[in-house]
């Protein structure tokens, strides 16, 4: 089975978000993409329906840190010392009739035997409760662990989120590099109380590839393995890729439905920073 490989860089949050939506519903191709990714600079993302009003913008645009929303759903994220992926499926492919969690399910596997490759032993969550009352009981998003979530050591490593749209799916997701996340309660809104106790959940309930791992492992080496965890678990034979024109300019385009601070107008767009294999 082929699919595409795309390592994109650091880019800006609106435009990583939008080339998420626009890949998983562009007409360009039939088959299948991984995108590794960075942010530049540092980011918080909402889920999709997460009020604005929880984020304290002053204090990020001070500290140099942008705010985005992304398209799918679920709570705040503060992308830093991570590797972002996304998975593009496109609904001309069979895998498009998977059912959501056995989708879900079978990219996960293949994001864990690739960390496995790293040293980092994983394991899928049971699962705990996420809202009660209908209102969520965490204001970050790695604060718990929903079912078939990555950990290791107990704790949450990755975080993923899922959503179908009608010309295809995407998933997207955090692998943690290091404890930069761990940030996100300083940019939160209301007392401080509250955030010490987002702050004293984010510490307990994640942990990283340097702490699993013993040793810091970057970016490269992180996309590295985890293209050969999705090889070889989902037998797939990758081809180097880079963004089209047709999905770049959608990504332009739909950039400010994403937009939330943005902290310096965007230059001249490397598109197409790709891995040597």
């Amino acid at each position: 089975m082929r699919w595409r490989f795309l390592n994109t860089g650091a880019q800006a949050g609106d435009y990583n978000m939008a080339l998420d939506a626009a890949m998983a519903q562009s007409s360009v191709t039939n088959e299948p993409a991984l995108r590794v990714f960075k942010w530049q600079p540092d980011c918080i993302s909402l889920g999709y329906h997460q009020n604005v009003d929880e984020i304290d913008l002053a204090k990020c645009r001070q500290a140099g840190i942008e705010v985005a929303r992304r398209p799918t759903g679920g709570r705040a994220i503060l992308h830093a010392q991570e590797l972002t992926y996304s998975v593009m499926i496109p609904a001309a492919h069979e895998w498009f009739k998977i059912l959501p969690l056995d989708l879900y399910r079978q990219l996960s596997e293949a994001i864990a035997a690739g960390l496995r490759h790293l040293g980092a032993e994983v394991n899928f969550a049971a699962g705990e409760k996420l809202h009660i009352d209908g209102r969520p009981l965490r204001m970050a998003c790695f604060a718990s662990a929903a079912r078939n979530e990555l950990t290791a050591a107990g704790k949450k490593i990755v975080g993923s989120a899922q959503r179908r749209f009608r010309r295809g799916i995407l998933q997207h997701g955090s692998i943690l590099l290091d404890a930069a996340h761990e940030k996100l309660p300083e940019f939160l809104t209301g007392d401080e109380t509250g955030r010490a106790i987002e702050r004293r959940r984010l510490k307990n309930h994640t942990t990283t590839l340097r702490q699993v791992c013993g040793r810091f492992v970057d970016f490269d080496e992180t996309a590295l393995a985890l293209r050969r965890g999705f090889a070889e678990t989902l037998s797939i034979d990758f081809l180097n890729d880079a963004v089209t024109d047709e999905e770049h300019k959608i990504a332009e385009r739909w950039q400010e439905r994403f937009r939330i601070l943005n902290l310096k107008p965007r230059e001249d767009l490397c598109v197409s920073e790709t891995l040597q294999f």
